[in-house]
């Protein structure tokens, strides 16, 4: 599809995407730390437990496992989900803030090879595991916590969906909502092209599902963007109307439940009358 009428002037063909390269071992890196930590701080544990199988320690100075101990086990595998979760996310968020020192990201078009898209595809491998992780525990709004920690600004009683969020330059606002498998993107690249361009939301929106926003994209406040539809590029949504198409170009006017009703009456006593 051509996007006329944008600063950008460019022909897309494409969404967006982020290449695998040598750095996409950090997930394996961050991984095998957290791994790590985690049997170090379990290791008592699993010596006790040992201890009861065979009546023999692998580390003779740890104390003595008791029977009760097998009813902590569930538990303690519970436990070190979470656990693990929140060492990688420490881990990531540091080595996240030390490529945004060496390289801070901004908004433009790049060339491939250059240092905004190095750093823009390290930044992304870094923060991508521990995002997966919050949207795989079982704990309400992890997700929302991760993605302002990679600097993501979302509102209050904000509701993220499953999906995918860029974690850098998007912003949501108070109150809205996006369903399932929703894509919003501040990155996008073509052939040898990054573009990043900072998207916004409003308060109050909804969010259909499986609907796509590309970078620019401006969605105004108590906009609804109906299922399956996407953005264009830089495109404005203006307040209070609904979009729907692919893409987004009909708008249909919110109606009030009063308004409805009234248009409902009114529909009646036109059949009525005939």
């Amino acid at each position: 599809m051509e996007i006329k009428g944008t600063s950008l002037d460019i022909k897309y063909i494409s969404t967006s995407g982020v290449y695998k390269t040598s750095f996409t071992l950090i997930i394996l890196i961050e991984f095998f730390i957290s791994a790590i930590i985690i049997i170090l701080i379990n290791l008592w544990f699993i010596n006790s437990l040992y201890f009861l199988l065979t009546g023999d320690k692998f580390i003779q100075s740890f104390p003595d496992g008791y029977w009760w101990y097998w009813l902590l086990v569930p538990l303690n595998i519970y436990g070190n989900i979470f656990l693990f979760f929140v060492i990688n996310m420490g881990i990531s968020t540091l080595v996240y803030k030390i490529l945004k020192l060496l390289h801070p990201p901004r908004e433009g078009v790049f060339k491939k090879g250059s240092k905004d898209w190095k750093y823009m595809h390290r930044r992304f491998w870094t923060a991508y595991f521990p995002i997966w992780l919050a949207r795989a525990i079982p704990l309400p709004w992890s997700d929302i916590f991760i993605y302002r920690l990679f600097g993501t600004k979302v509102g209050r009683r904000v509701v993220l969906y499953e999906g995918y969020i860029d974690p850098e330059f998007v912003e949501i606002g108070d109150d809205t909502m996006t369903s399932l498998h929703v894509c919003i993107f501040s990155h996008l690249i073509y052939h040898d092209k990054l573009i990043i361009k900072k998207v916004k939301i409003g308060k109050r929106c909804i969010i259909g599902a499986h609907t796509l926003i590309l970078p620019g994209t401006n969605i105004k406040d108590e906009v609804v963007l109906g299922a399956n539809s996407f953005t264009k590029p830089e495109q404005v949504l203006e307040s209070n109307l609904i979009y729907i198409g692919m893409p987004a170009n009909k708008s249909i006017t919110h109606k009030s439940i009063e308004q409805s009703r009234i248009k409902a009456e009114m529909m009646k006593n036109t059949k009525d009358k005939k």
